[in-house]
């Protein structure tokens, strides 16, 4: 049926439709590419595939969760090392997140559930998060977990690249469960019940 063609369905795109259609590619490719990493398509410190959720079943090895030293928003110095033994939610984000103040509130459900079995870090990861608007912050917010700025990396090491990123951390130190974006209390109470064992 190629002879029924007219000759100006053959001819090339003009310059401004063939910009339009590379517009849409890349629009689609970028689509592609963060639903990948809102599915678990990131990496952990160790290059390891991240992952969306609990896990750890099957026989995986779980990758180890790079230890970090910060100070806190009152000058306390801490390491994630001196939590072993405990579950740890690390909790990537800036004040100027609204989806991270949300997150707040879903963390507190969990610590009002599991109490000192679990043990919360706020990370913020914006560099015009001062300590002093971190205090304002945690106070208007209600936070009563320990909140630092990132003056350490800790994010890149995460490969934090949205807000709020959470990485929940079993007592051993190992990575079972990564979320990124806004993640419910009962998921993540799923998640510390699993890694309490």
């Amino acid at each position: 049926m190629a002879q029924g063609l007219s000759h100006a369905t053959r001819q090339p795109l003009p310059a401004l439709k063939r910009a339009q259609l590379a517009i849409g590619l890349v629009l689609v490719l970028m689509v592609i590419l963060l639903a990948l990493e809102g599915l678990g398509g990131g990496t952990t410190p160790g290059g390891q595939s991240g992952q969306q959720g609990g896990g750890g079943g099957g026989g995986q090895e779980l990758p180890m969760a790079l230890d970090f030293t910060l100070r806190d928003i009152y000058g306390h110095q801490f390491s994630l090392s001196d939590f072993r033994g405990k579950v740890v939610i690390l909790d990537f984000f800036a004040t100027y997140c609204k989806p991270c103040k949300t997150q707040v509130e879903e963390l507190k459900e969990v610590k009002r559930q599991f109490g000192d079995e679990v043990v919360i870090i706020s990370i913020s990861v914006s560099p015009e998060d001062t300590n002093e608007v971190l205090r304002s912050y945690a106070e208007e917010n209600g936070i009563t977990w320990r909140v630092a700025r990132d003056t350490a990396g800790v994010g890149d090491a995460y490969n934090v690249l949205y807000l709020p990123t959470l990485v929940v951390v079993d007592p051993e130190g190992r990575i079972t469960a990564r979320h990124v974006g806004l993640t419910d209390s009962e998921t993540l109470a799923k998640e510390v019940e699993a890694a309490l064992g």
